[in-house]
């Protein structure tokens, strides 16, 4: 059972799947302890065949995923009451439908892991699998009450401390996930330091943990949050000497978006991260764009929307992800567009250029998790343009739109009042604008960030 162990570890996740060498390695490994475990009891034996499967034409992506999945199915009809391998039957169905980008067997998975947590409410590892699989199915806001306690039960594990803020982020507590993830960072260190690495980014999800931490603190207002984690990403990116992967050019690309919301001085004084990082180079025009509309200079953000650009060359690393990376580069231009229209007084412009952004954040970007390649739901500054032009009625309902995809955000909830106010509802008006101020943290005050201009 340890070389049962070692192999299923070592094995596809629902992020990634393992190559046909890794397979060949843990076919083998599961083989020998097939050979080992002859005479062995049953379970241990259906467990170990059941592996040997999962390596046949599998890896997270392939016809061996699905047989480990049935194989371990029926080992949890015959075990109903063994948690461990609920957990790993659950975790076996979600990984193909993770990698198909689907929501095959997820009611399956789903009841697996609700029977474990009947069993046992505190047990770390079916709550993990429970908050990605409620996310996965779009049912997220309901492992709240899980995602509350597994900090409690892992205080030392970064990955299960940083796992709340995934359903967090689903239920609009952007403060909440801030925290968490601001823990995952400081264990990193700890256990970069414990390990004798030369700093925590050699670790594989802390990354993450400083994506998930910045683009929550965007959301929530936490400005010092914010450039702490982001100031520490792009130094890394600047003193970085090998390509970046497509998904730490997301994260890298999260720092630039708060360091333009939150410190426009800082993000100017940024240099061109270089040629040979595209998509990079467009998001910090995008930021720098965001700086000069935090200083009301219309020129110089359409200067820098007239730059921002990305070729197919540039995105090549993206692979299947190119079109969303297409997205967030069409997206950002857009969105400078717009913000110049507003400091111009050209609202009605400005609602054109956003209501094109926020359809093509729909369609192309969606709920993008992990958390959200684009920081923010631009339909807001639609409601928030619409508002300026004259059309409350219409601002409102692009906000309440808005408010069902990101629940609570709190500038939302402010441009909502406003429109509500303007329509001769102030008792909604009150609530709604109590309701964002809760959410609200640090600096600048909700007022000034929700003005139309800023929104």
């Amino acid at each position: 059972m340890c070389a049962w162990g070692e192999a299923w570890a070592r094995g596809p996740t629902i992020n990634y799947p393992i190559d046909a060498k890794q397979q060949a390695a843990l076919a083998a490994l599961a083989d020998r302890a097939a050979g080992l475990a002859r005479g062995g009891p049953e379970k241990e034996r259906r467990l170990i065949a059941a592996l040997q499967h999962r390596y046949r034409n599998g890896g997270g992506k392939g016809a061996g995923d699905y047989a480990f999945a049935r194989d371990m199915d029926r080992l949890a009809r015959d075990y109903p009451q063994d948690n461990e391998i609920a957990i790993v039957a659950a975790d076996a169905w979600m990984i193909p439908a993770a990698h198909k980008e689907s929501r095959e067997n997820l009611g399956r998975a789903l009841e697996l892991i609700g029977g474990a947590l009947a069993r046992k409410p505190d047990d770390t590892g079916a709550i993990h699998f429970y908050i990605h699989a409620t996310e996965m199915d779009g049912i997220g806001g309901q492992a709240e009450g899980y995602a509350d306690t597994l900090q409690r039960l892992a205080p030392a594990a970064s990955h299960l401390v940083h796992m709340p803020s995934h359903t967090y982020y689903i239920v609009g507590r952007y403060e909440d996930a801030v925290r968490a993830n601001m823990d995952a960072t400081r264990i990193d260190a700890a256990n970069a330091r414990r390990l004798g690495l030369s700093d925590p980014w050699k670790l594989a999800y802390h990354s993450h943990n400083v994506q998930f931490a910045t683009g929550a603190a965007l959301m929530s207002g936490d400005a010092e949050a914010a450039l702490v984690q982001s100031d520490a990403a792009l130094d890394r990116a600047a003193a970085s000497k090998t390509a970046l992967s497509p998904w730490d050019q997301v994260a890298v690309g999260t720092a630039y978006f708060a360091q333009g919301r939150f410190a426009p001085d800082r993000m100017l004084a940024r240099p061109d991260p270089g040629a040979d990082r595209g998509y990079l180079r467009a998001m910090w025009r995008y930021a720098r764009g965001e700086a000069y509309a935090r200083k009301g200079d219309a020129a110089a953000v359409r200067r820098e929307a007239a730059l921002l650009q990305a070729s197919a060359a540039d995105l090549k690393d993206f692979e299947g992800y190119r079109p969303q990376a297409v997205g967030m580069v069409e997206v950002a231009r857009l969105v400078l567009t717009g913000r110049a229209a507003m400091i111009e007084g050209k609202p009605a412009l400005a609602a054109a250029a956003f209501r094109t952004a926020a359809q093509i954040q729909d369609a192309k970007l969606g709920r993008i998790s992990d958390p959200p390649g684009w920081w923010y739901p631009v339909r807001r500054s639609l409601a928030a343009a619409l508002l300026e032009a004259g059309k409350p009625d219409e601002a409102a309902a692009q906000a309440r739109v808005t408010l069902k995809a990101w629940p609570n955000d709190p500038v939302t909830l402010a441009v909502l009042a406003q429109a509500e106010r303007k329509l001769g509802d102030g008792n909604a008006a009150d609530l709604h604008l109590a309701q964002a101020r809760r959410g609200w943290r640090g600096e600048p005050k909700l007022a000034a960030l929700a003005s139309l201009a800023g929104a």
